[in-house]
This record gives C-alpha cells, structure tokens and sequence, in this order.
C-alpha cells in the first residue's frame, strides 16, 4: 500500500497537512478562521463525509487549531489527538465558552499512538514558551516521516530526521526580509540558514537520500519559497552533498503537489 503525503496550507494564516493510506487518513493541524473554509478545505481532499480518521495537534495556536475547525470535527465525529498537557489550553483558549459536549478528544503523551495504519511518535520542538509544541514521526511499515513545523533550534533534534523517507520542516523566514520587515515572534521559528543546517546535517548521517523534503509555514512576509530553496541548495553545494531528493516548499495558501513517500505494493 502507498503513502501519500499534500499541503492543504501552511503559513502563520492557517496550517492543515493531510497524510494518508489506503486505509487511513489523517490530518495533522486544522487551523482555518471560519467553519465555512474549513468545510470547504477538507471537502475538497476528503470528500463530503469527511472521511478522516483522526487529526493529530501539534500544539494550541490559533494558526494549527482553533475554534471553528473543533465545531466541524464535532458535528462529523472526528477524532482529536491533543498533548494531554495542552487540554486545559484547548478549553481556555479555543472552546469560547461552547462546551463541545460530543468533541472526541483523545489525549497523546510522549509515547507512540497509532491512528489506524500509521504509528505516530512524538517529540517535543523549542517554541513558544506558553504553547507546548510537538513534532511527530511517523512510521509506516518501513517507511519513516518527520512533521516538524513551529520551532526555533534543530541541535537537539538531528537524530529525529536521519534516514527519513520523507521530511516537512520549517522554513520560516529569510535574514534579510525580517531585518526590512521585523516581527519579535520570528524568534520563536526556524530561519532558512538554521533549515538549510539541519537537512545538511541529517543527510550527512543518512545511509539514504529522502524521497522528499517539502519546507512548510513560510512567513507570507519574511521569506518566498525561490529563497528557501535557494538557501538549502546553495548549503547542500557549499558542503559538497548531492541534491539527490526532491526539494520543494508547500505554497502559504494553496494547496502543494502530492508526494509519494511509497510505492503501492503488488503481490
């Protein structure tokens, strides 16, 4: 069976990524700013049912979740997977006094879940202070993802993305554009030198080039996808490592291409 793996967006304006099997979907982050554009977003990837078999939360700001994406997973009976530190922040911050009585919640800690074919580990990224962050690998028969969006330092996270088959990162912002157009809560995201050093770095101790590499929640201000890609390709060429993967950066509003991080398997 393949593994398929698409953008529906990712910016500071809202993020959805969709991974999926033959057998199971699963969205990772729903933070969309009316019921309506959410409806319309996941119809258009997953049909008019929804058919999703759980979204997976990275952490509590209002670009990953928020109010009106939880008010149509409760009228369609998704299933939410929320740190079980962050459930508190969920209600204070999200629930805007609805009491979400038939909302399925069910809370992960740092140890391995499964939603349905996928195993999901997560592992904690330097952010925000307040907003308790995960990225997660996601292991599919022996197939190995890495979401990781939302952070500020890669030095203690290397051994994560080495001999990945698939990475989505964090690109946030070019040096140059944040001294024109300076925002203090860039501190808190990945600049493309910082991107460019990790790629290098896990490729460097893969024994395997990635299917794929997609840079995600480019600042729509601070940073254009030409300059990210640029930023990794000429780090690769300095340290002397073949770009041998696809490189790509997931459009801010758009949805991005669909990558197949595995083949379909025939008997």
């Amino acid at each position: 069976m393949a593994l398929y793996f698409q953008s529906s967006c990712s910016s500071s304006s809202g993020n959805c990524l969709l991974l999926w099997t033959e057998h199971t979907r699963v969205l990772i982050d729903c933070g969309l700013g009316s019921m309506k554009r959410t409806r319309e977003l996941l119809n258009k990837n997953l049909g008019s049912r929804l058919d999703v078999d759980g979204v997976v939360i990275s952490h509590m700001h209002s670009d990953h979740i928020g109010y009106y994406p939880l008010r149509v997973f409760e009228t369609y009976g998704i299933k939410l997977r929320v740190h079980e530190n962050s459930l508190l922040q969920l209600k204070a911050k999200h629930f805007n006094g609805y009491g979400f009585s038939s909302l399925k919640i069910r809370p992960f800690t740092e140890r391995p879940f499964r939603v349905g074919d996928l195993t999901f580990r997560p592992f904690e990224l330097p952010h925000h202070p307040s907003y308790r962050t995960y990225g997660f690998v996601v292991k599919y028969k022996n197939k190995k993802v890495v979401i990781a969006a939302d952070f500020s330092d890669w030095r203690d996270l290397l051994g994560y993305f080495i001999d990945s088959d698939f990475i989505f990162v964090e690109s946030n912002h070019d040096l140059e554009l944040l001294r024109r157009y300076y925002n203090p809560n860039s501190r808190f995201h990945m600049p493309n030198p910082e991107t460019a050093k990790l790629l290098c770095s896990a490729r460097k101790n893969s024994r395997k080039a990635p299917k794929a590499i997609m840079l995600g929640h480019l600042s729509l201000i601070r940073n254009e996808p030409a300059i990210a890609l640029r930023e990794i390709e000429n780090r690769l060429e300095k340290e002397g490592i073949e770009l041998d993967f696809r490189l790509s950066a997931a459009p801010g509003l758009m949805a991005s291409e669909v990558v197949r991080i595995s083949r379909a398997e025939h008997p």
